[in-house]
């Protein structure tokens, strides 16, 4: 992102509690005591850093400051929102006496991460970064002149109290340049190929097999078997390497990977361990699925790993007990949940 800054907006909305705006004849805490954010008044600032200029399957960084204008310690957590489809990134390389990862929550509208503020010194500031990577190009242009709201994508992060209230708030938006789409002319030769919860390079889920057809002239039409019926689908080659879109109703419904090259934003697919799984992405669920013990992430919404043969099927199935160096020989981009079952 540092070859960018020179083109990042930044806006800056600050906001209290109402409950810190009232007289509430609170003591104020002794000196050198960590103030709790339900008593901080009002020189609380979040500072929310967006770059301007972003394209469709691109990865970047969002910057957020948390400053503390007060004269005593400032204790909390820092929330960063950002929108789905937008991919949120686990950090591949770590070090090991960094802070600690922020904890991940998705939901249908996006990802929310919380960071441990810690205590924050009378007037410092600390700044928190979050790779971010942009869904695939949809389909369907749209004219310039068009407001096209599937473009734009929100951001907010904000410091809260222990009770959950607003203690301070910034809020931007992601917009995608015009004419940043995939160009179409084949599949074959597109450069990128990263995994994202909705789709693989220029390919996503619930896309019509007539625009697959378009965008990727060399796709062919297969069937198979898979648990006594018959499956429909497509295979096409991105980079060089096949992948298979499962089609239902003449869309796909998931997109299968069985060779390696094709990885996630994390560097994680075909031939990865599960040592290396949790490593990127921390809390593993596990379940059985196409005859193979499948494992998901809660912090990897949209894509399962399906493991090698030499895991067995055993029910239930305990994550924790899997091996760490099962390696993945399958993924899916898929729809559906992303949480673990309840045990």
């Amino acid at each position: 992102m540092t070859g960018r800054l020179a083109g990042i907006g930044w806006m800056l909305l600050a906001a209290l509690a109402a409950g810190a705006c009232r007289d509430r004849g609170d003591a104020p805490a002794a000196k050198g005591e960590a103030m709790q954010l339900d008593s901080v008044p009002r020189q609380v600032e979040v500072r929310l850093y967006v770059a301007t200029d972003w394209a469709w399957n691109e990865e970047d960084t969002l910057a957020v400051t948390v400053a503390n204008g007060t004269e005593q310690p400032l204790s909390g957590d820092l929330h960063l929102f950002v929108g789905a489809p937008v991919e949120v990134l686990r950090d591949s390389a770590r070090p090991a006496d960094a802070p600690p990862a922020p904890a991940l929550t998705s939901s249908g509208e996006g990802t929310r991460l919380t960071f441990a503020l810690g205590t924050l010194a009378a007037g410092a500031s600390a700044e928190f970064r979050q790779a971010v990577r942009m869904p695939p190009a949809p389909r369907q242009r749209r004219p310039a002149a068009v407001d096209d709201t599937t473009s734009r994508f929100a951001v907010r992060a904000w410091v809260a109290a222990a009770d959950g209230r607003e203690v301070a708030v910034a809020a931007d938006t992601i917009r995608i340049r015009a004419g940043s789409e995939v160009v179409a002319g084949g599949c074959g030769g597109v450069d990128d190929v990263s995994v994202t919860r909705y789709g693989i390079g220029p390919l996503r889920l619930e896309m019509q097999a007539s625009d697959v057809r378009t965008l990727c002239p060399e796709a062919r039409d297969t069937t198979w078997k898979q648990e006594g019926s018959t499956e429909r689908g497509m295979n096409v080659r991105l980079a060089g390497r096949p992948v298979t879109l499962v089609l239902q109703n003449d869309r796909v419904q998931r997109i299968v990977v069985d060779t390696a090259g094709v990885r996630t934003g994390v560097g994680v697919g075909v031939g990865s361990t599960v040592a290396e799984l949790r490593g990127r992405y921390g809390r593993m669920c596990a379940g059985a699925g196409e005859g193979r013990v499948a494992v998901w992430f809660p912090a990897a919404p949209g894509i399962s790993f399906g493991l090698d043969s030499t895991v067995s099927i055993a029910a239930p199935l305990d994550p924790e007990a899997l091996p760490e160096a099962a390696k993945v020989d399958r993924m899916w981009v898929r729809q559906g949940t992303d949480d673990c079952p309840a045990s």
